[in-house]
């Protein structure tokens, strides 16, 4: 999609370490939302996780982590490669 646009593109290709689970606020990391994986930049409140698209276009997503029992952070975006067409 083009959440992510200008830094990620539909296509690109992420490197993530998946050992790297902790949040420091305002890096990329590949989340799991139920079936589908995205990734967004990612800022940590108490009890929630606020998931940031770079596109303006789209609003912030807030996560109550109670509810989204689903949810997991699988790992930290490190590094991108984008196919030029």
């Amino acid at each position: 999609g083009e959440s992510m646009s200008p830094t990620l593109n539909d296509g690109d290709t992420v490197l993530v370490d998946q050992s790297q689970k902790d949040v420091w606020a305002g890096k990329l990391y590949a989340v799991g939302i139920e079936d589908t994986v995205v990734v967004k930049r990612l800022e940590k409140l108490p009890g929630k996780v606020v998931l940031r698209s770079d596109n303006p276009n789209y609003a912030p997503i807030h996560l109550d982590i109670q509810e989204y029992t689903s949810f997991r952070i699988m790992g930290r975006v490190l590094w991108a490669s984008k196919e030029f067409k």
